[in-house]
This record gives C-alpha cells, sequence and structure tokens, in this order.
C-alpha cells in the first residue's frame, strides 16, 4: 500500500500525459492514499522510520535533481513543472502548486517507492541501486515522451539537451536517493 501511494503522483503524471486520466481526477486519489500513509506513519515504529526515510531521502534527491536542471534550463531546456501545476489548478501554468506536487508528490513518493523496495529487497549497495532506481524512472518517462501523442508538447521534446538534462538529472536523484537511504538506516 505504501508502496503504490509512493507511485500514484508519478504515475497520474504519467496518465495525464498519456491523455488516459485527467490529474486532476487523481488528486482525491492521491489524498487518500497520502492519509493511509500518514495514519501507517503515526500507528507505526517499524513503517513511521521507513516512511519518514522514504520521505526525506525523496526530498533530498529531488532537490539536488533540480540544481542539476540548473545548467540546462539555461541552456535552452524549458522548465515544465509550472504547466503541471497548470494542469492540476485548471490554469495556464501554476509555479507553487508544479512545485509542490513535483516535491511532495513525485520526489517524495518516489522516495517512498525505493524505501519499499530496499526493505523487501535489502540492497547491498544502496547508491548503485538508487542510481539504478533513477535510470528506471528516466526510462519510463521517455517511454511515456515517446508513447504519447502529446507528452512532448506538454512536458517538454526529446532533444539532444532534455535527454541529457533528464538522464544527469535522474540519475543525481537516485545516488543522492540511496546515499540518503544509506545515511538514514544508520
Amino acid at each position: 500500500l505504501i508502496f503504490i501511494t509512493g507511485m500514484l503522483p508519478i504515475s497520474s503524471v504519467a496518465l495525464h500525459a498519456l491523455g488516459w486520466v485527467p490529474i486532476r481526477w487523481m488528486i482525491i486519489p492521491n489524498i487518500v492514499m497520502m492519509s493511509v500513509c500518514c495514519f501507517h506513519l503515526f500507528n507505526s515504529a517499524q513503517l513511521y522510520k521507513l516512511i519518514r526515510n522514504g520521505w526525506i531521502s525523496g526530498l533530498v534527491a529531488v532537490l539536488l535533481y533540480d540544481l542539476s536542471r540548473i545548467p540546462f534550463i539555461y541552456a535552452g531546456w524549458e522548465d515544465f513543472i509550472p504547466g503541471l501545476g497548470g494542469w492540476i489548478s485548471g490554469t495556464q501554468e501554476n509555479f507553487t502548486i508544479g512545485y509542490v506536487w513535483r516535491y511532495f508528490g513525485n520526489g517524495a513518493g518516489l522516495g517512498l517507492g525505493f524505501a519499499i523496495l530496499n526493505y523487501v529487497f535489502s540492497f547491498r549497495k544502496l547508491i548503485s541501486a538508487g542510481l539504478l532506481y533513477g535510470i528506471a524512472v528516466f526510462l519510463m518517462l521517455d517511454i511515456v515522451l515517446l508513447l504519447s501523442e502529446n507528452a512532448q508538447e506538454m512536458m517538454f521534446e526529446l532533444t539532444p539537451l532534455t535527454i541529457t538534462g533528464s538522464l544527469v538529472g535522474h540519475a543525481m536523484y537516485g545516488i543522492v536517493l540511496g546515499t540518503m537511504m544509506k545515511k538514514l538506516q544508520k
């Protein structure tokens, strides 16, 4: 259940970009799942640590991902996160809502997903596992961008610049995620 909670925000973005389910329809399911996760956060010592570590790791990882995007944005990669906020708010763009979703939905959520995978599989090399996880997320994003007729128009066009920036960002996210999980498990 916690794994699904973590994957739901990013899956909601993918479903919207593919044109299958508007992201606005996914707001309530995301809130319900986050509420269930918060219930476990406050009612189980074992799950508390797992959820906390995943959230913190995901938040720090997405922050460093975004810092790694800055040179690529200056080179011409348009920031689509305000557009994501617009999908959610029903407006053209919304910077605040877009970044709240990015950090507390996508970033922290993917951190939760990784924490659960680590709990189930007990990764011996957390940093390498985090890197592979980040690359897997990058590949899933590229599949969505390639399969959807409108995803590249909605998010960003696949070009050498955006592919490189996205790969660097997702690799950074994964490495930081693994590093943070390793530190928080001690």
